[in-house]
């Protein structure tokens, strides 16, 4: 007779089955902390790039005059190596006094696709509606005037003096 005895460890296949599925949750890790590290570098290569160019975008705002606007400058940053801008289009809104200047960035070492960079920027700069926007100004003015004295008009605060 044959005595029925109890298997005291694993069969050779368990093994191997167990070792498949633990390599293949490794590699799984394995390549998930790869695109971690990837994604955390290319975050900090885009916000070291975005401070930048805030940097840059406040050296425009300082600009005093037209002239300096229209003129451009280079700018040495950190990290994107130098940053070449000029304002390729001023013009004067709808509001008094505020003008739609529109710049455009050259970035040296800027990520793939954004070496170029444009953007509208909008600038209260009354010392500029003195010059050749003279005319305009005074246009504007006049037609929100007359567009005040209408609306008091319509209103009947005309004539609750």
């Amino acid at each position: 007779m044959r005595s029925a005895r109890k298997p005291n460890g694993f069969t050779v296949i368990e093994v191997l089955i167990a070792l498949a599925i633990l390599s293949a949750g490794a590699t799984v890790l394995t390549f998930a902390f790869a695109n971690a590290v990837k994604a955390l570098k290319r975050q900090q290569d885009n916000s070291h790039w975005e401070n930048d160019l805030q940097f840059v975008r406040r050296q425009v705002l300082l600009a005093k005059n037209m002239d300096e606007l229209e003129e451009g400058d280079e700018i040495d940053t950190l990290s994107s190596g130098t940053i070449t801008w000029e304002a390729t289009e001023i013009e004067m809104s709808e509001l008094i006094d505020l003008f739609r200047v529109h710049v455009e960035y050259e970035i040296e070492d800027a990520p793939e696709g954004y070496q170029n960079h444009s953007e509208v920027l909008h600038l209260l700069r009354p010392a500029w509606s003195q010059g050749e926007f003279a005319g305009d100004r005074q246009e504007l003015l006049q037609d929100k005037q007359e567009k005040l004295r209408t609306s008091r008009q319509e209103s009947g605060l005309m004539n609750w003096r």
